[in-house]
């Protein structure tokens, strides 16, 4: 009788452990699963997330909180697009465009919906449209020309100031004239020539083109402006010429109160009021090129050399 009760004892120790081991067992196995589902939950996060950053070095987006921070440069150039070529991308979502430094010039591609000034804070010459490329004004980082008219647009500029620098000093008249290439100018033979045709206009200013090209926008031919004069000279405000030593000292003379001279001839090369350097128009066709280039047009490095091999001869009269 004592037997059979050890032995039932035993049995029950026996079938004890025994239930114990298959729960540890059964704990270990589901704690393992459950290892192996988390490590592969894990795994599947972090390929999500290894394949988002791809995507995200990829296409690069740019979001106005990195546009309007301190920390972000505009890049020289920027290509107008259509912000539906990237509409369906994840990592592009809420993106003002993106930025590419593929070509060896970083480039801003901005998204037609947020050229305005108001949202981007530059202002495009002309306005901005799909597909154009624009460049900035060395003088005004928030200001960016198209490419195609960049060199045109400064030689407007240039005519416009020199005008404004001889109407300031109180000249009665001048004459621009630019010479493009290696054509050589008799400034003696200049001097003699005070004699100006020219029509009334707004302002009391009064002038008239003659163009050698009847397409002024060859940059060839000469300006004749007409003026009140006799006013008391004032310092012009200077962009083009402002480092130029041979305007600087046309007005201080003229400001100094020794008014005695009653004519002046000036000789502008062109690399003292160059719109960009030779260097640099070649890297925009190189960019330009290689981006496709849309309405932007290539040739920058032929116009910055027929520039530098250009002169401006400003002849003022008091």
């Amino acid at each position: 009788m004592k037997n059979t009760q050890e032995n039932n004892q035993e049995n029950k120790k026996v079938s004890k452990s025994m239930s114990e081991f298959l729960q540890k067992a059964s704990d270990i196995g589901k704690k393992a699963a459950g290892n192996i589902q988390e490590g592969a939950k894990a795994l599947s996060k972090k390929s999500k997330n290894d394949s988002y950053l791809r995507r995200m070095k990829k296409y690069n987006p740019l979001f106005p909180e990195k546009y309007h921070s301190e920390e972000f440069k505009l890049p020289n150039m920027i290509v107008i697009v259509d912000d539906a070529v990237r509409r369906d991308i994840d990592v592009c979502e809420g993106a003002i465009g993106w930025t590419d430094d593929s070509t060896g010039m970083e480039v801003l591609f901005l998204y037609d919906e947020y050229m305005t000034e108001e949202k981007c804070g530059i202002n495009f010459i002309p306005a901005a449209e799909v597909d154009a490329t624009y460049y900035v004004d060395k003088y005004d980082r928030n200001r960016y020309i198209r490419t195609d008219c960049i060199f045109s647009k400064a030689h407007e500029e240039k005519l416009s100031e020199l005008k404004t620098i001889a109407n300031s000093l109180g000249a009665k008249s001048c004459t621009i004239e630019l010479v493009e290439g290696t054509t050589e100018i008799d400034i003696s033979k200049k001097a003699s020539k005070t004699a100006i045709k020219s029509k009334t206009i707004s302002a009391g200013e009064s002038f008239e083109q003659s163009i050698q090209n009847k397409n002024f926008n060859s940059r060839s031919g000469k300006v004749v402006a007409e003026f009140k004069g006799g006013t008391v000279p004032t310092r012009p405000k200077l962009k083009w010429f402002a480092k130029d030593d041979n305007i600087n000292a046309l007005i201080d003379m003229r400001c100094s109160g020794n008014n005695t001279v009653t004519t002046e001839i000036l000789e502008l090369a062109g690399t003292a009021h160059s719109t960009m350097g030779v260097k640099t128009a070649c890297a925009i066709d190189l960019s330009i090129a290689k981006i496709g280039g849309g309405k932007a047009a290539v040739g920058m490095e032929k116009q910055a050399t027929k520039e530098h091999k250009s002169k401006l001869i400003f002849e003022v009269y008091f």
